[in-house]
């Protein structure tokens, strides 16, 4: 009898510690090592996007693509919450010649108007690429202070 139970509770723990996702659930699948959001559209490798919310209630992407393609392409529009971004940048994504927004090193600007969303939430932004298409992100508003003060 005591054998049959220890048995019984063998086999009830196999089935109590699966995972019934396996190897592809949605939560192992997530690719996020900073507060930036992380997507790629074919050879374009998006990273670290995120919104900064400065004090005027407007808001600044930050982030950086890189194309690891020898197809050149081009972003051509941003949209930050349904609303259009004014998009400042000549730069074609040229194979690893990355587009950065803001820093020492940038080469593009993002600036939203009017955010209306608060530090700590998330925000839906849209990448319009001139070959890869549309690449839809949901990206952290960040709040204007620490190491993201001197962004305007």
């Amino acid at each position: 009898m005591k054998s049959r139970a220890i048995a019984t509770m063998i086999v009830a723990s196999f089935f109590l510690t699966g995972c019934a996702a396996g190897g592809n659930a949605p939560t192992r699948l997530i690719k996020q090592v900073t507060d930036g959001v992380e997507k790629d559209i074919g050879d374009l490798k998006i990273r670290n996007v995120k919104i900064i919310a400065l004090p005027d209630g407007s808001g600044t992407l930050i982030g950086f693509i890189v194309n690891h393609s020898d197809e050149v392409d081009q972003l051509v529009a941003i949209t930050v919450g349904g609303q259009r971004a004014d998009f400042l940048s000549d730069v074609q994504l040229l194979k690893n010649k990355p587009m950065i927004f803001e820093g020492e090193s940038a080469n593009a600007k993002a600036k939203i108007a009017s955010l209306g969303v608060k530090p700590g939430y998330r925000v839906p932004v849209v990448l319009y690429f001139a070959k890869s298409g549309k690449l839809e992100l949901d990206a952290l508003v960040v709040a204007n202070t620490g190491i993201y003060s001197s962004i305007l």
